[in-house]
């Protein structure tokens, strides 16, 4: 692994490239995390992915967006938009560092709706995987709200419930007003068509808001395909513990080769 620091001077992200190892391929891989929410409880399956795939040839970039992780920027400064710029800037960069010109993009919850806002913004992709995607933001929001609300009940004083819109912060985190207006927007059944040679759902159970999803991308003519994988250790609506499944991993990096 190789970390760096790319971007511009006055918005600097942090990033770490797998390098490919053995017969490289011509198509690399950015990984998308999810929101700051969700982050320490899917960095392990997320690096863990990385590694599946530069041991098939794959490099492989993932980074924090701006205002988390070891990127430049507080929490609060987090936007929507700029997140989705984030992915150019890390696709850019994987480009420069390695040569591949074809790039797919996996994302998780909220950054596989972010990875589709870039692709339907002009971003070229060989391919996306939308692994458990953020469907509709209010859905999302409240299934967050009902982590947060779990949380508190198991404290030794809970507080007063006080809305979202009020204290600003959600499981420890910054959560502006301004990012939840954006995330509360979000709608990938109401986009219209996105470049992209294949789309692939990745979900552990099945939802209401992914068999929607799946409907929406059938009506627009996408090359789609639905993958139900159970994950190893069971899922849950909202997640409290970190994800340790193998056998999503596994499935994406088959797709991924199929792909390149």
């Amino acid at each position: 692994m190789t970390p760096c620091f790319f971007g511009s001077s006055e918005r600097q992200l942090f990033g770490m490239h797998h390098p490919a190892q053995g017969t490289e391929r011509a198509t690399g891989v950015v990984l998308c995390y999810p929101a700051a929410q969700e982050y320490m409880l899917t960095h392990w399956a997320f690096r863990k992915l990385a590694g599946m795939l530069a041991r098939e040839g794959f490099h492989v970039f993932r980074f924090d967006y701006y205002g988390t992780g070891d990127s430049a920027g507080a929490v609060h400064e987090g936007r929507v938009a700029e997140w989705v710029k984030d992915i150019r800037h890390a696709v850019n960069e994987l480009q420069d560092l390695t040569g591949v010109q074809r790039v797919s993009l996996v994302g998780m919850r909220l950054g596989a709706a972010l990875a589709v806002r870039a692709a339907l913004e002009g971003l070229s992709t060989a391919g996306l995987v939308l692994w458990e995607p953020l469907v509709e933001g209010a859905a999302y929001l409240r299934e967050l709200e009902l982590l947060q609300t779990r949380r508190a009940a198991r404290t030794l004083f809970p507080q007063p419930e006080v809305p979202l819109e009020v204290r600003q912060e959600l499981l420890g985190f910054a959560f502006p007003r301004a990012l939840h207006d954006d995330i509360l927007a979000l709608d990938l059944t109401a986009l219209p068509a996105w470049p992209a040679t294949r789309t692939h759902l990745v979900t552990a159970t099945p939802k209401p808001e992914y068999e929607r999803l799946q409907r929406h991308l059938e009506a627009t003519g996408l090359p789609f395909q639905h993958h139900l994988v159970p994950e190893d250790t069971g899922a849950s609506a909202v997640r409290e513990s970190a994800l340790l499944s193998n056998r999503v991993l596994q499935t994406i990096t088959s797709l991924l080769k199929e792909v390149a």
